[in-house]
């Protein structure tokens, strides 16, 4: 059986934002903060709002996609019920970061978008939780939502194991996802998928594909849905269509059985190979 851990381990590497881009975006998150808080403080009555940086960042699983830019989640919270509409609230954020990059910030349903072009992007959704609220509040185009992203965090946490093993899974999962023409689950539906059908082993390779025969499991004759295990608990497919749903089982099925005859493979270069074919160009290939 060839052991492609130490490739795994590389592709894991290769798949993730660099410290330089790391130091670039957190000096793109603070000065966007800085920028918020002035508008706020000279435009508006409200409290100045809090910060709290949330999704894969936070949980540590952050993929670089195939066109090489990534998403961040930075969320904005008001600890005071705003006296405005949800909307008018993400009209405020709006205006607030309106200039900042050369290409206008998006207005989406329940973040703005602040888009830096060919880098990444920083997702600004907006929140308020008073000292009477168990969970915080969502502003949508439409209505508040109950939404807890950091219980979601909270809830991996505690799923990792100290070896980092869990964390790379789902980094295989989307980087493998994110090589896929048609559309796929989303980061966050992978992530809980994973660690909720985790299965350890000491090499990343067979972990991968234990972790993907159980995943299997939960594919239906109908419908496969994947429940968010906090806040508001709703099913992480939803924005899917049946098509896609089949379409997703299908890759995921022909991505089992690839990788159970990679691990059948004599060599690793051969093994490699067939890896690749799965991950794409930045998995790594020896020589034969």
């Amino acid at each position: 059986m060839a052991n492609v851990h130490q490739q795994f381990l590389e592709f894991e590497k290769a798949i993730s934002i660099t410290s330089g881009k790391k130091r670039k975006l957190i000096a793109s998150r603070k000065a966007l903060q800085n920028r918020i808080v002035k508008y706020f403080k000279e435009n508006t009555q409200m409290l100045v709002p809090k910060f709290y940086i949330q999704g894969s960042y936070k949980m540590g699983t952050m993929v670089i996609g195939k066109d090489g830019t990534y998403d961040v989640d930075l969320g904005i919270y008001f600890l005071t019920k705003p006296n405005v509409q949800p909307h008018s609230l993400q009209n405020y954020v709006l205006n607030a970061v309106k200039d900042y990059t050369l290409n206008s910030p998006e207005h989406r349903e329940k973040c703005i978008r602040v888009i830096y072009a060919g880098d990444f992007d920083i997702d600004l959704p907006v929140y308020y939780k008073t000292p009477n609220d168990k969970h915080p509040f969502l502003a949508t185009k439409n209505k508040w939502i109950e939404s807890d992203p950091k219980e979601i965090c909270d809830w991996f946490e505690k799923k990792k194991d100290k070896n980092g093993q869990l964390a790379r899974l789902v980094k295989y999962f989307k980087g493998w996802a994110y090589t896929r023409a048609k559309k796929m689950p989303s980061g966050i539906a992978l992530s809980v998928w994973v660690a909720k059908k985790y299965k350890s082993h000491k090499r990343d390779d067979i972990a991968f594909y234990q972790t993907a025969l159980e995943i299997q499991e939960d594919f239906g004759v109908f419908y496969t849905d994947i429940l968010n295990p906090a806040t508001p608990n709703d099913n992480l497919l939803a924005k899917l269509s049946r098509e896609q749903i089949r379409n997703f089982e299908t890759a995921f099925k022909h991505l089992v059985k690839d990788a159970k005859q990679a691990l059948d493979q004599n060599r690793v270069a051969k093994s490699c190979n067939i890896w690749k074919n799965q991950f794409g160009d930045k998995f790594p290939s020896i020589a034969k």
